[in-house]
């Protein structure tokens, strides 16, 4: 398989990992275990998808390090604004679990620590798609080392993380001149567009 495809494959698996994961635990959880089974594996179930998902994470950063810094940036701003339905059904599940608690004692602490290790889970995954942009951005310059490491530690903070991928996205597509005379204006190029 080669690199293009191996990044495509594993930003797909990013995008949807959020939703499958739901599906993967829910729908056995509520349609297919009468003897409290497949709750009882629940936690085994989740370390192990978080732990794929981070080494998935980590795999992307790895292959992306000789890929154009517009493809790579793309990708994780395709990944932050795809998970966006999935934190407004993980608020809204939060909401829900306030009005249950007024019937089952303890079920909004439960709920909300679930969702909070699966969101932070979620944070830290796309995040590690987004430092692969910095880097490619760094790495051809259209980025400096101090925006770098800015929008690296943005891109793994809640909320900021979406715009700083659409702004890296942005930044991806500047047309930038290589070799320009000084006083020369940008409607005269002398050297390589990139």
């Amino acid at each position: 398989m080669n690199t293009k495809r191996a990044l495509t494959a594993l930003t797909i698996f990013e995008a949807a990992q959020p939703y499958v994961f739901w599906l993967l635990v829910m729908f056995p959880a509520m349609n297919l275990d009468e003897d409290g089974i497949f709750l009882d594996a629940i936690p085994w179930v989740s370390t192990c998808w978080v732990i794929v998902t981070l080494i998935a994470g980590g795999v992307y950063v790895w292959l992306s390090r000789d890929c154009a810094f517009r493809t790579i940036a793309r990708n994780a701003m395709i990944i932050k604004l795809v998970h966006i339905p999935y934190y407004l059904l993980v608020f809204a599940l939060a909401v829900v679990s306030v009005v249950f608690s007024l019937k089952i004692p303890f079920i909004t602490l439960t709920v909300w620590a679930f969702c909070f290790v699966f969101d932070a889970t979620l944070i830290v995954s796309s995040g590690l798609y987004e430092l692969a942009a910095v880097i490619a951005g760094v790495r051809c310059k259209r980025m400096t080392g101090g925006q770098g490491v800015v929008f690296a530690i943005a891109g793994f903070l809640f909320c900021v993380d979406v715009v700083i991928a659409v702004v890296t996205y942005v930044k991806s597509r500047e047309v930038v001149i290589v070799g320009a005379r000084p006083g020369s204006s940008p409607s005269e190029p002398v050297g390589r567009r990139y």
